[in-house]
């Protein structure tokens, strides 16, 4: 497959969903290589998601507590 690039996205993979009705969309944006998951489907529910590492540096829990307090 050849990869498109569409609005500084390049498709990466797509996919059929049957069990959810959906097409799997994988892109990742060219300047920052941030990934995108996009679903095409029917449904008017609208939602998202945004991911991040946050590795500690120790294992006092500290770090975890102020991912909880900021997002």
């Amino acid at each position: 497959m050849t990869n498109i690039e569409k609005y500084g996205f390049t498709l990466i993979r797509e996919r059929e969903l049957s069990e959810i009705e959906a097409r799997l969309f994988e892109l990742e944006h060219t300047k920052s290589g941030a990934r995108l998951i996009y679903l095409d489907r029917e449904d008017e529910n609208k939602t998202f998601s945004i991911g991040f590492p946050t590795p500690p540096e120790n294992d006092t829990g500290v770090f975890h507590i102020i991912e909880h307090s900021v997002l």
